[in-house]
């Protein structure tokens, strides 16, 4: 992954000005399980890349690392929490496009979701996400960015796992 964000920087800067319009960021933050006993809070860490394709939608490809933390159950005792990995692509609705001031925007996406918990069996399953996100542009390339997203994988005749990500990351924009 280093050497691909590495590759992408370099790229980036031996074309022209303007040749290539793009973000990249990335973002950390908690990771709250949506009625889930069996899970406790932990963390999240993404990397992204945003693609403005039309005017106010953005499509931003991602990768997010998320772990939640042991649960404490009567039957069982402490148990470890699930580790996530996701690979997904998410519309931004709203203002995706750099620049100084605020910029408020929603989130709808998918992805492929890898999960793996300490004796269990590992899982690859599709799923969704939802949110609301917030920029705040400090410069014409560099934005802070907050925002709150649902996420739930689906399961085959079970209980979809659910959990709320609140991230708060920076991003910069490349050609603009």
């Amino acid at each position: 992954m280093k050497k691909l964000l590495l590759c992408l920087l370099l790229i980036s800067m031996a074309l022209p000005a303007g040749a290539i319009k793009l973000g990249v960021g990335l973002s950390g933050g908690v990771n709250m399980p949506v009625l889930q006993e069996d899970q406790g809070s932990g963390t999240v860490f993404g990397l992204k890349g945003k693609l403005n394709i039309l005017p106010g939608v953005s499509v931003e490809p991602n990768i997010n690392f998320a772990a939640f933390g042991e649960s404490k159950q009567e039957e069982f005792g402490n148990r470890p929490g699930s580790k996530i990995t996701s690979f997904g692509v998410d519309a931004i609705l709203g203002s995706g496009l750099p620049g100084v001031g605020v910029k408020m925007y929603g989130i709808l996406g998918g992805g492929i979701y890898k999960t793996t918990r300490e004796f269990d069996d590992s899982a690859t399953k599709i799923g969704w996400a939802t949110g609301l996100g917030l920029e705040v542009g400090i410069t014409k390339k560099i934005g802070i960015d907050v925002r709150g997203k649902l996420n739930v994988i689906s399961s085959e005749g079970g209980a979809t796992r659910k959990s709320a990500a609140l991230t708060g990351g920076v991003n910069y924009y490349i050609g603009f």
